[in-house]
C-alpha cells in the first residue's frame, strides 16, 4: 500500500473526535461531499478534482474514476479527449487549391 494510504488509516483509527479527522470532514463538507471515510480518503489521496460544467458554469468536486455518470454529464471521460485533441500532434488538414503561386501557368 501507499504511504499516504497507511497514514490515512492511522489518522482515521484515532476516532471521530480526532483533530485531523474533524478537519478532513470539514474540508469534504466545504466541497459539497458527504463526510464519509471513503470521501475523506479520496480527498486525502488527492483523487478529488474540481470540474466545471461547460453549460451551466457550476463547479463540482468529484473523483472521476468513481463518478462516471457525472463525468459523462459534464462531457468528460477518464482520458480527457478534449485535451488530447488540442495538443496538435497529428498531421494538419489538407487545404485544397493552395498551390505555389510561382508555378502557375500564365494564360
Amino acid at each position: 500500500m501507499n504511504e499516504r494510504w497507511i497514514a490515512f488509516d492511522r489518522i482515521w483509527a484515532k476516532g471521530k473526535n480526532g483533530k485531523m479527522v474533524q478537519r478532513l470532514k470539514e474540508k469534504c463538507i466545504m466541497r459539497g461531499l458527504e463526510p464519509t471515510e471513503e470521501n475523506c480518503r479520496d480527498y486525502w489521496m488527492g483523487y478529488i478534482r474540481h470540474y466545471i460544467d461547460g453549460w451551466t458554469g457550476q463547479g463540482y468536486h468529484v473523483n472521476p474514476r468513481k463518478n462516471k455518470i457525472l463525468m459523462k454529464q459534464l462531457k468528460r471521460n477518464q482520458n480527457n479527449d478534449n485535451r488530447r485533441r488540442q495538443k496538435g500532434g497529428s498531421k494538419p488538414s489538407h487545404k485544397m487549391g493552395r498551390g505555389n503561386p510561382h508555378k502557375k501557368r500564365k494564360v
